[in-house]
């Protein structure tokens, strides 16, 4: 050490407060980086070809909520892969099911038909996982017999 006030560390650099990272606009940098990466990759062709080209975007506006958004992309993943829940599955047969018995005048199928539809609606009502907030409510085999003698 040539001069005693010196410590090992210092290479000459004066410290300048100015040049602080609380004065970086490090957003702007990144955006600026990203627009880069994305220029250079479309003039080197990596966006050919690309699957759905041309096509419009399907844009899905996302919920602001946490836990929302949190359920919101759960059920897209699960739609992008063709996974039904049980709930859905079985709302959709009960509402079927009940389509086919109002258009039936048969006492013996809308016996059967009564059976398959209560029994879909003690399974969804006692499922506890009910994403969708609403109770189904089962069929009353007597009001369709009644119907179909009528």
């Amino acid at each position: 050490m040539a001069d005693g006030n010196r410590s090992p560390f210092d290479c000459g650099i004066v410290y300048n407060p100015g040049m602080s990272l609380k004065n970086v606009d490090i957003e702007a940098g990144l955006r600026r980086l990203a627009d880069r990466r994305i220029e250079d990759a479309m003039k080197e062709g990596k966006f050919d070809n690309l699957a759905g080209a041309g096509q419009p975007l399907e844009l899905e506006p996302m919920p602001a909520e946490e836990n929302a958004r949190m359920l919101w992309w759960a059920l897209k993943i699960m739609r992008q892969n063709d996974v039904v829940l049980d709930e859905i599955r079985y709302r959709k047969s009960i509402e079927l099911l009940k389509k086919r018995m109002s258009l039936s005048r048969d006492e013996e199928q809308v016996k059967t038909l009564v059976g398959q539809i209560n029994e879909l609606v003690r399974k969804l009502n006692t499922m506890g996982t009910n994403i969708i907030q609403s109770t189904v409510a089962g069929v009353d085999l007597e009001v369709e017999l009644a119907r179909v003698r009528a």
